[in-house]
């Protein structure tokens, strides 16, 4: 444990480079870490500034270890606390390749939200050991293996968020990894001590809130890598689903290989098109340079669209892996009325051959509630 002079020593040191540095707020909050990370403080990208630089002053000027955890705790649950919430919300946008995980990512968040509700009304016997759980449970999600151990601890860097510099969570984890072998009311911030029923006095407002910030970091540096499981979880479904036959009890397909990139890419073409609508032509939109686009970024294959068609009214089709073919049709309606556009879905073993103003056999109107293979995944919100 670094002793407080230590820490005034060091407060002054980056307070005196944050005065004569360019400014980079992400830089000089990182150099902090060498103050509050010892102190069980995990830093990330959205610390507050303004807190952190009145907390620096103070250890320069000699604050007690007891001072700091208070004033960090003031500005967390004052000014900066509404970033409780919206820190931890960020891993919601990870795992979007395969949609199972991402589900249990969601639900993930959502635990997290209870604790801070519980945080919130001042419950902390109950937020701290739902915060360490969702960290630890992230962890094994992401790297197979637990974050708060001792033995053959994971790396918890990275080159990709400020959460992942080095000196911050493998320092935090440090403090959280402290043994409490004998009974104590210390009131420690000791993840052993309260998920072992060592420390019977943990339920206090300085480790609920370093707890919640330590889960804000733990989220910000495993939210790359989330993509990066989903993409593998994805790979091995695929495998596991390839060739098969028939569809589940929802109508979808149980070869699904290519179904979730192609609905995303239908979901933003539509965007698209409405804008151009919406505008008078003045969004740009070009239905087979957008889908080109659309299916680079998705990964779908844009050899295996057939399109027809142009701007106002269009339809194209799309052969999966499997052979089923999707489609999607689309055409602008009189100015003024509401929705702007109809448009149609197609669910086949074959490919359509017309439009379906021309020829509806085989399309569905879609009335935003499409079935079979185009089924949106389950609602997360």
């Amino acid at each position: 444990m670094t002793s407080d002079d230590e820490l005034a020593r060091i407060a002054a040191q980056v307070r005196k480079r944050m005065r004569s540095s360019a400014v980079d707020v992400s830089v000089n909050v990182a150099e902090a870490m060498q103050v509050f990370a010892p102190l069980g403080w995990a830093m990330s990208a959205v610390w507050p500034y303004e807190g952190t630089v009145r907390a620096l002053v103070a250890a320069e000027n000699g604050a007690s270890t007891a001072q700091l955890d208070q004033m960090l705790t003031d500005v967390w649950n004052g000014e900066h606390a509404r970033w409780m919430t919206i820190g931890t919300e960020r891993l919601r946008r990870g795992g979007n390749a395969h949609w199972p995980f991402k589900a249990d990512l969601w639900r993930r968040v959502a635990l997290v939200d209870k604790a801070i509700a519980h945080h919130q009304a001042g419950a902390y016997e109950a937020s701290i050991p739902i915060l360490f759980a969702q960290v630890e449970g992230l962890s094994f999600d992401i790297t197979g293996k637990a974050f708060f151990t001792k033995r053959s601890p994971i790396p918890a860097v990275d080159d990709e968020t400020l959460a992942g510099m080095g000196g911050n969570l493998d320092v935090v984890r440090e403090v959280c990894n402290m043994d409490v072998v004998q009974r104590q009311s210390l009131g420690q911030f000791s993840r052993h001590g309260v998920m072992h029923g060592r420390e019977l006095a943990y339920d206090t407002k300085v480790n609920s809130t370093k707890a919640i910030v330590l889960t804000i970091s733990a989220f910000e540096h495993w939210l790359p890598q989330s993509d990066k499981v989903a993409l593998k979880l994805r790979s091995e479904h695929e495998r596991q689903v390839a060739g098969k036959t028939g569809f589940d009890d929802n109508g979808r397909l149980l070869d699904d290989r290519g179904v979730p990139e192609l609905r995303q890419v239908r979901y933003d073409l539509e965007g698209r098109y409405m804008q151009w609508i919406n505008t008078g032509g003045r969004e740009p939109f070009d239905v087979s340079r957008d889908i080109s686009e659309l299916a680079s970024k998705y990964g779908s294959d844009h050899r295996r669209f057939t399109i027809r068609g142009e701007n106002p009214a269009f339809w194209w089709s799309y052969e999966l892996p499997s052979g089923h073919v999707l489609g999607w049709a689309a055409r602008r309606i009189r100015p003024g009325k509401r929705p702007p556009h109809e448009s149609w879905w197609w669910d086949a073993p074959t490919a359509p051959e017309r439009a379906p103003w021309d020829d509806a056999s085989g399309w569905a109107q879609y009335s935003g509630d499409a079935k079979g293979a185009w089924r949106p995944d389950e609602i997360l919100f």
